[in-house]
């Protein structure tokens, strides 16, 4: 069963910040939630209605799998290609 795009989003935040140790905040635009560990980003999602992505940085070969098993998990555009892939949330 699909779920929504803004279920997704929620859901992605209510698991980073049950992680341990992550922080929060909104530190490249006002629109972006982003979350990180350790001092290092591991999930942005935006808080644009018609934009509803959620971007997850994964090891190179979990990303590959990911998008293979799910064709919906589009690759991200990002200059560190090292973290390939997000996933657009389908509303």
């Amino acid at each position: 069963m699909p779920i929504s795009g803004e279920k997704l989003q929620d859901r992605a935040r209510d698991t980073a910040l049950a992680l341990p140790g992550v922080s929060h905040g909104r530190p490249f635009a006002k629109q972006l939630d982003v979350y990180k560990v350790a001092g290092k980003v591991f999930l942005i999602v935006t808080d644009d209605p018609d934009e509803r992505i959620v971007t997850l940085k994964a090891e190179p070969e979990y990303g590959r799998l990911l998008q293979h098993e799910h064709p919906s998990i589009p690759r991200a555009y990002q200059p560190n290609l090292r973290y390939p892939a997000h996933r657009r949330a389908v509303c």
